[in-house]
């Protein structure tokens, strides 16, 4: 089986790499591992269950995500955000576009009340004033923000310039 070095903690393998439009699968950062139950069990995966430390660092588990099409949920949003903009301005040979970033708030009791009804939350999804899915946060690489309110606050992260027709530098 062919492997490629990722540079961070461990060595792919082919097998690591998925091809195509996946599913939302949803990669929790350590800090908010312990909300795991609240995600349906096959669309939620620890670092662990994808086989980085729990030490990983934000640039192996942004690129983890990028492999594995995974969205990031974490309670650290402004640290990710920087690695994800680092990483897609590098860009690598296709697309370097990410998967989505959804950042919590603080402390395990607000993030299960704000979490208690994915699907609620779904309904707070609003980007320049149109309703948005999971699966436009998923495919159009959004970040979500959620408030302590349960509100969602929804931004655009930088795009993809080959996927999207933009110039490559």
């Amino acid at each position: 089986m062919q492997t490629r070095d990722i540079g961070y903690y461990r060595t792919l393998t082919m097998g690591d790499y998925r091809k195509g439009e996946t599913e939302q699968t949803l990669l929790l950062d350590e800090d908010v591992k312990h909300l795991a139950d609240l995600f349906p069990p096959r669309r939620v995966k620890t670092l662990s269950k994808v086989g980085l430390p729990k030490d990983a660092k934000d640039r192996a588990i942004v690129r983890m995500a990028w492999n594995r099409q995974f969205t990031i949920v974490t309670g650290n949003g402004q640290h990710f955000r920087k690695r994800i903009e680092e990483f897609q301005s590098r860009g690598v040979k296709d697309c370097s576009c990410l998967f989505g970033l959804v950042i919590l708030p603080s402390g395990e009791a607000i993030q299960r009340h704000v979490l208690r009804d994915w699907k609620r939350l779904e309904r707070e999804l609003r980007y320049n004033d149109k309703r948005i899915t999971w699966k436009d946060v998923h495919r159009d690489n959004y970040q979500v923000r959620v408030l302590k309110n349960g509100r969602a606050q929804v931004s655009q992260l930088p795009r993809c310039k080959t996927l999207h027709g933009e110039d490559s530098e």
